[in-house]
C-alpha cells in the first residue's frame, strides 16, 4: 500500500464512490502511521470546506422579453416559400452546370453570387456586420 493509492482512495471516498480502491479502515490505518498523508488529508478537507462555502450567484433578471422584442423588430417574416424558391434556383443552376455539353462561360459562374446577393437584399440583413452592441456584464 503506497501513499499514492491511499490518496486516490481518500479522494474516491470524498467523492462518494461506492467502491473505493481501499476500505476506510485501511485508509485510517495508513493515516495513523504516515504524517505526509495526514497533511494531505487536511488540505483536501480544507479545499472541500472552501467549495462547500462557495455560493453561486443567482440571476434574477429575465432577459427574454428584451431579446424577443429586438428579434421581432429586426427579422422580417419571410415564409418558407422564399427559401424554397432560392433552393430551386440553386438546384437548377447546379443541374445545368453538370450537363456535359454545356459550356456557359465565366459569367455563368457568378449566378450563385447573384442569387445570394438577392437573398440578402430580400432579407435586408448583412451577415458580415460586426455587432458592437453586445455587452457581457456591467
Amino acid at each position: 500500500m503506497t501513499c499514492e493509492t491511499v490518496l486516490m482512495a481518500m479522494m474516491a471516498v470524498a467523492d462518494g464512490e461506492s467502491a473505493p480502491p481501499l476500505s476506510p479502515d485501511e485508509i485510517k490505518a495508513h493515516l495513523a502511521s504516515c504524517a505526509n498523508c495526514r497533511e494531505e488529508m487536511m488540505r483536501l478537507q480544507q479545499v472541500n470546506e472552501l467549495f462547500q462555502q462557495a455560493v453561486r450567484r443567482e440571476s434574477s433578471v429575465d432577459l427574454w422579453p428584451a431579446i424577443d422584442s429586438r428579434l421581432a423588430q429586426r427579422s422580417p417574416r419571410i415564409g418558407w416559400q422564399a427559401y424554397a424558391f432560392v433552393g430551386v434556383l440553386l438546384l437548377g443552376y447546379k443541374l445545368f452546370e453538370m450537363l456535359p455539353e454545356a459550356d456557359p462561360g465565366w459569367a455563368f459562374k457568378l449566378v450563385p453570387l447573384i442569387i445570394f446577393g438577392a437573398l440578402l437584399l430580400v432579407l435586408r440583413e448583412n451577415p458580415f456586420k460586426i455587432n458592437t452592441e453586445l455587452v457581457l456584464e456591467k
